[in-house]
């Protein structure tokens, strides 16, 4: 029924809409993430620079999104990770977040990197129910909040 598979160029407006629809929660609590209001041509050159795969249904739907981006040589970080709102709780987050460690594991790296919003109503505990560890806090430039970083050990 879903398949993780490559994000393609094509498919950069379907990305972004359904990026819009996932963040939307994001925008409510007035975190300025990228993904929130990402252009069609960023996430074209994502496609094209970064590991980015989608989960799709038979029809080729768009349901959920990660990127993996060279961290260092130990390490992925993992961004735009979403799943549709009306499917939240069947398992596909999950699914997709282990299909990211197998890839970053397949690509050499001992760690996945990835942050959130500190005060985001459910991810960071989502996060650490999933075994990631918090390793800090940031406010990266641009930003309106201050991020908890975590890493998972691979």
């Amino acid at each position: 029924m879903w398949t993780i598979r490559p994000a393609q160029v094509k498919d950069a407006r379907k990305i972004q809409q359904h990026l819009h629809k996932a963040y939307r929660p994001i925008r409510k609590y007035g975190f300025n993430m990228e993904a929130v209001d990402v252009s069609v041509k960023r996430v074209e050159e994502s496609i094209r620079e970064d590991e980015f795969y989608v989960i799709a249904d038979e029809d080729d739907r768009i349901w959920g999104t990660v990127r993996l981006q060279d961290n260092d040589e130990t390490r992925d970080t993992l961004s735009w990770f979403s799943i549709a709102p009306e499917l939240k709780g069947q398992g596909l987050g999950k699914m997709l977040f282990e299909f990211a460690q197998e890839r970053a594991k397949e690509r050499g790296r001992k760690k996945l990197y990835l942050d959130t919003a500190k005060d985001h109503p459910w991810l960071p505990d989502m996060y650490r129910r999933w075994g990631c560890k918090e390793i800090g806090t940031i406010r990266w430039p641009g930003q309106n909040f201050d991020a908890v970083q975590f890493e998972i050990e691979l």
